[in-house]
């Protein structure tokens, strides 16, 4: 999958939709990464959401979301497509959105296999069977401890931490939240007055993705149900010794510039949160 520009990662397991919320209109937001600003249009229906980019430069693909269900359209302008991800719940839990589960006897079993009785080294006519490997004694060497890898690490250290900072921006009571992990700082103002935060999806997500802090904070602003205001994440400089550490570039923003409450009615809900009718489903890719 091509390198997403907006830097997001799509994890509606961990979204707590409701079937309606308060606020129904358009929110206008600019996601800068690098130098490149891309502006994005939230429309919010009853039970709908749509994100898009508003660039006309290139036919960018719109999301469609079901705030009840979970459920992610991707519209693909470009060759007039689309493919519905199921959310997460719905499917076996190892296997990723919009990918149904392996029938019995494909993929990891319950049972390991057991070799046949012909393939083996012990079959061999005249060679040894290996060495039993020593007891260890009670209470004795080293501990047995879980294997961790280094992602799992990683996912565990990512945490939104409220600071107790409160601010009123374009109309909306925000609190400020932040997220650290190695060397960087994100600083988040966000509020519950909206609906949960989905951010932006150009492909359909893989089932294992990055993560870096531009491509989780999506979803932990999601799981609390919260929608930023805006989002900055900075590198951290080192001090002197002791001090706490200096706040350094900025590499990556979200911000809203504007919120407009709208009501959407029944011909606009239909033109906007459906698929166009003349557009072919293709089926979720397998990964």
């Amino acid at each position: 999958m091509k390198n997403n520009p907006l830097g997001t990662a799509f994890v509606v397991s961990c979204f707590m939709f409701q079937s309606a919320f308060a606020f129904e209109g358009r929110i206008m937001a600019t996601v800068t990464r690098g130098g490149q600003a891309t502006p994005l249009l939230y429309t919010a229906g009853i039970n709908s959401l749509r994100v898009e980019v508003t660039t006309t430069n290139r036919p960018y693909p719109v999301n469609l979301l079901n705030l009840s269900s979970g459920e992610m359209t991707l519209v693909f302008p470009g060759n007039r497509s689309f493919v519905h991800l199921k959310a997460a719940a719905e499917n076996d839990s190892s296997a990723p959105p919009g990918f149904p589960a392996m029938p019995p006897g494909v993929g990891p079993q319950s049972q390991p296999m057991a070799a046949p009785p012909s393939i083996g080294p012990t079959n061999f006519p005249g060679m040894p069977a290996p060495p039993a490997m020593p007891n260890m004694p009670a209470g004795g060497g080293m501990p047995a401890m879980p294997m961790m890898s280094p992602m799992m690490g990683m996912m565990q250290a990512m945490e939104l931490t409220a600071t107790g900072d409160k601010t009123n921006l374009l109309g909306q009571a925000c609190e400020k939240f932040q997220i650290k992990q190695r060397g960087e700082t994100m600083d988040i103002w966000a509020t519950a007055q909206l609906f949960p935060f989905q951010p932006y999806l150009q492909n359909q997500p893989h089932r294992i993705g990055s993560q870096r802090i531009e491509e989780k904070w999506g979803g932990l602003l999601a799981e609390k149900k919260l929608f930023p205001l805006l989002a900055v994440l900075r590198y951290e400089r080192s001090s002197a010794p002791g001090a706490p550490p200096v706040i350094g570039a900025e590499r990556y923003r979200f911000e809203v510039q504007a919120i407009t409450p709208e009501k959407i009615t029944p011909d606009d809900d239909a033109k906007l949160f459906q698929p166009p009718p003349n557009y072919q489903e293709l089926r979720p890719l397998p990964f």
